[in-house]
């Protein structure tokens, strides 16, 4: 077991609400259940230890109960050890989401010395060294309390239920039949291990290291979506940028006026589209101007659209063909941006005969576009835009079977990586069988604190630091 100290804590978030949860685990758990529940049939004994023991995992009516005070009356489970979270003996007590009654609830437990508020994921970090579940996994945890959009948290829920320790299981049987091998060699054997031998042992370890990159290049695919998409709204002055913002979003975020240069700064809210946090960014329009804070929002404007991935180009359908400012046509042009445009034209409701359409966009980009018409006004088109924004971000960006890994992860698999190239190295050199021998050792090693196998208390405080009081 960790240790012998309780430790209670608020599980559910700060504040009012309709319950809160509070959080108990350690050798006293029965105890305090003991000392501050009745029953409410009978207040005036306490509750029965052996009627706990009998119920556990089931959900109890609790009275909370102190100095012939009710304090509350809510529900509890008790586990008892090792079946619970923490692989200690847990309660968990519902209680009406007031944050007094909570409050008085730890106070009273604390005051009779049954237990101690608990550190930052004290309970995760009890359920790992109570060997409850690996490094990985409980490191997944704080991750999908804190994702930020369905394809985050669908990337680390692969990590939570076990398909990164499955691989990591995976890598770990090859290098230990590959050390097996070169160790039997040097064992039971007079000679050196022949050419064929080296050449197949080469291609394992190659078969390795391309697994290991594969997941690593998903995870950096996969931690750039977690971070959020941006898309960059550009245009003329009065081109329909704020009103297509409001109609994305679904509420009035940007001022929408018929006066020109109303948005000066750029304004940005983040919204989920094809399961992925997107930042969408209204940016100044773009015209000559020697006002020197509009001058600024236009410089804003141009550094907003080199750092995002789509750029929505929002055109005034509803006036004669007119050029593109320095700032739209480097976008337009370049053989490196172009492809993350679409060319929206607004105001079809309006159109004019002569104003830009698909075809002169076509002609005057010299490649193929992206081309939607839309009504900020009518609305029409709208729905349509946003599935072409989904389709983009889906092909553009998504992969199959993310993982979104930690520095930690990260770090150990480099390091796995670098031993592995040098047992290749050391082959060529026809180095000895002991040496090689070692070098796959030392990537076991990384393998072990991966899991959490090897570990120290100043990665362990470094980890569960990250995580809420009560998790």
């Amino acid at each position: 077991m960790y240790n012998e100290e309780t430790i209670i804590a608020l599980s559910t978030p700060a504040g009012r609400g309709a319950i809160a949860i509070i959080r108990i685990s350690g050798p006293n758990t029965l105890q305090i259940i003991q000392t501050i529940i009745r029953k409410p049939s009978d207040l005036s004994n306490k509750i029965n230890s052996e009627f706990i023991l009998q119920n556990t995992r089931k959900l109890l009516r609790a009275i909370i109960y102190h100095n012939n005070e009710v304090i509350d009356d809510g529900m509890f489970v008790f586990f008892g050890s090792p079946n619970s979270y923490t692989g200690e003996d847990m309660a968990e007590i519902y209680i009406h989401g007031n944050p007094l009654i909570a409050k008085k609830i730890i106070n009273i437990v604390s005051s009779y010395g049954l237990a101690r508020p608990s550190l930052p994921g004290e309970f995760t970090r009890r359920a790992f060294l109570n060997e409850k579940m690996d490094l990985t996994r409980a490191e997944s945890i704080h991750r999908i309390i804190t994702a930020k959009s369905e394809y985050e948290l669908n990337a680390v829920k692969k990590i939570y239920f076990g398909d990164l320790y499955k691989l990591i299981n995976r890598i770990r049987s090859e290098l230990i039949l590959l050390k097996a091998q070169i160790e039997a060699e040097v064992d039971f054997s007079d000679q050196d291990i022949d050419y064929s031998e080296k050449d197949q042992i080469k291609q394992k370890v190659n078969q390795i290291i391309s697994m290991i990159q594969d997941v690593l290049k998903k995870s950096a695919v996969a931690t750039r979506i977690s971070q959020g998409i941006q898309i960059a709204l550009v245009g003329k002055t009065n081109a329909g940028k704020s009103s297509l913002l409001n109609k994305i979003l679904g509420w009035d975020r940007s001022i929408v006026s018929d006066i020109e240069g109303t948005t000066r700064d750029y304004i940005s809210e983040e919204i989920e589209l094809a399961r992925t946090l997107v930042r969408i960014v209204d940016t100044a329009g773009l015209r000559e101007t020697k006002d020197q804070i509009e001058k600024e929002g236009i410089r804003r404007s141009k550094e907003a659209m080199e750092k995002s991935q789509i750029i929505l180009h929002i055109i005034d359908g509803s006036i004669k063909e007119y050029p593109f400012l320095p700032e739209i046509d480097e976008f337009v042009h370049s053989k490196d941006s172009y492809k993350k445009i679409i060319h929206i034209i607004n105001k079809k409701d309006c159109l004019h005969k002569d104003a830009w359409n698909e075809e002169k966009l076509k002609r005057y980009a010299n490649h193929e576009v992206i081309v939607k018409y839309i009504s900020c006004k009518t609305g029409e088109g709208i729905e349509d835009l946003k599935q072409t924004i989904e389709s983009f971000i889906k092909n553009q960006f998504q992969i199959q079977d993310p993982f979104l890994l930690e520095e930690r992860h990260h770090y150990h698999f480099n390091k796995i990586i670098e031993s592995l190239k040098r047992v290749n190295q050391l082959f060529d050199e026809n180095a000895p069988e002991e040496i090689i021998a070692i070098e796959i050792q030392d990537a076991l090693n990384h393998i072990s604190e991966l899991t959490g196998e090897i570990t120290t208390e100043d990665i362990l405080g470094r980890i569960f630091s990250m995580f809420c009081i009560g998790k």
